[in-house]
């Protein structure tokens, strides 16, 4: 691959992360009289030594590099029994019928 091809890949994709890293801060520019707009509820209201605590842990894990490269968290090991996929699709049904799955998320 070229060094033109590599470049124009690494510009998109630096510019398609901007939006997802400009709304995840607490405060955010939009297009109205004030400017901005705040989002209390983006920040973390866990304090900075706990946040630590739990990086260092998960840097203990073998598969470390390969979890932060990619830039996806960790998986959970499962802390129960798993359940079956009639199990799965009746809570499903269950969740649709009061109302807890917004529209189009439904597929089956």
């Amino acid at each position: 691959m070229s060094t033109q091809k590599l470049a124009l890949i690494a510009a998109f994709m630096v510019l398609s992360n901007a939006p997802l890293v400009a709304y995840s801060e607490v405060i955010h520019s939009v297009d109205t009289e004030m400017g901005y707009v705040s989002h209390p509820d983006h920040a973390n209201p866990r304090p900075l030594t706990e946040v630590r605590a739990e990086l260092e842990t998960a840097m203990k894990s073998p598969r470390w590099d390969f979890w932060a490269r990619l830039g996806v968290p960790m998986p959970t090991p499962s802390t129960g029994p798993s359940k079956s996929r009639e199990q799965v699709r009746n809570e499903a049904r269950t969740a649709n019928q009061a109302g807890l799955i917004p529209r189009g998320e439904f597929s089956y």
